[in-house]
């Protein structure tokens, strides 16, 4: 993509400023000293993960794991990694056009992919609550309003869970059972869908919310906020996204059917169906716990739903199979977010001109205040 009009000036390859610009000090970037902060809540979470790996591997008896690893299949792990990354490039085409549908700053290629990817790493900070610094950058780097990015970020959450959902519910109809639930979730989530596209509905309900006096002064900010909730919500896109969102994901699914394959296990229609179940189950499950990255929920999801199908199955082998789909996915996902969030940080954020800030918005004031917390 082109820049926008209200593009800043970048950094050329020997890290100097172009057009110009003097090279800003790090400590009058408060998008610096927010990533810097940051950096301490991924690491927290990093914590957390390795806990979580842990427990797995005393619940799997680390005597019999160590063995397991050793026997598994390991020239078929990088077709797992690249299973992961076709994901990423699905969901990073998904990310360009909400972007773009919102109406948000156009940034260089190269500026929202990183920002995109960086997302990764922050899906493992406490609440998740550094996911929604994406908004931010995207307004920091471009120069437009944090208010119309907010929705991308939600959304784009809101697709992968729909697709998630989907692929649990076809894997389900497949003969696995447990689908009763997942269609009550699914009505669940299209009521809410309709009400979020019922402007008869909602626009009296924030009328009558901007009388209250937290609100009074950022009506015009919440009502941008529903605008662009609704710009990507429209049916049409909601189910080209959530089509794109189920290809994207049914990789990752195919990245659990590969290490089950690995362990030992006969490639069949039937074992690509309760991969399809336990990794969709599982991330659902995560993601309704707010954990970071669904850390506990999605391991004991994993390995207590390959021992309940897949009666054969050893608990040395579903706990090998759920640290190997982790790292697949999960963990790959936050080296990789890392990588982008530290190139942001070193070679694109520190030589933004200090005028180069975003405008006001109830949004950026939550994110503010998010982040200090």
């Amino acid at each position: 993509m082109g820049r926008s009009d209200r593009s800043v000036s970048a950094p050329d390859d020997k890290g100097s400023t172009v057009a110009g610009q003097g090279t800003n000090s790090r400590s009058t970037s408060p998008s610096l000293r927010g990533i810097d902060r940051l950096w301490g809540r991924i690491a927290l979470g990093a914590v957390f993960g390795i806990g979580i790996v842990t427990v797995l591997m005393v619940f799997g008896d680390v005597r019999r794991v160590f063995p397991t690893l050793r026997h598994f299949e390991w020239s078929l792990f990088p077709l797992v990694l690249l299973l992961t990354a076709g994901n990423y490039v699905c969901r990073f085409v998904k990310w360009e056009c909400y972007l773009r549908w919102v109406g948000a700053p156009r940034l260089r290629r190269g500026w929202s992919l990183a920002v995109f990817l960086s997302g990764f790493a922050m899906s493992i900070t406490p609440g998740k609550v550094g996911e929604w610094i994406k908004a931010f950058l995207v307004a920091r780097l471009g120069g437009g309003a944090v208010a119309p990015v907010v929705p991308v970020v939600a959304v784009e959450r809101l697709t992968d869970g729909i697709a998630m959902l989907i692929l649990a519910l076809l894997s389900a109809l497949a003969g696995l059972g447990g689908w009763e639930p997942l269609v009550a979730l699914a009505g669940i989530l299209l009521a809410g869908l309709w009400l979020v596209q019922e402007e008869r509905v909602v626009r009296p309900l924030l009328r009558l919310a901007a009388r209250a006096p937290l609100l009074r002064s950022r009506a015009e900010s919440v009502g941008g906020l529903y605008d662009a909730t609704r710009a990507v919500l429209r049916w049409r896109r909601l189910v080209a996204m959530s089509g794109l969102s189920v290809f994207s994901w049914s990789l990752e699914c195919l990245g659990l059917f590969v290490i089950l394959i690995g362990l030992g296990a006969e490639p069949s229609v039937e074992l690509l169906a309760v991969a399809t179940f336990v990794l969709s189950v599982s991330s659902i499950a995560g993601a309704l716990s707010l954990l970071p990255g669904g850390l506990g929920a999605a391991e004991a999801g994993i390995a207590g739903l390959l021992l309940l199908l897949r009666p054969g199955m050893t608990p040395a082998e579903a706990a090998t199979a759920t640290v190997l789909i982790r790292f697949g996915t999960l963990w790959f996902g936050v080296l990789t977010g890392c990588v982008a969030l530290l190139w942001l940080q070193r070679r694109v954020l520190r030589f933004l001109p200090a005028g180069a800030r975003v405008e006001p918005s109830a949004a950026a004031a939550g994110l503010a205040e998010a982040n200090e917390q």
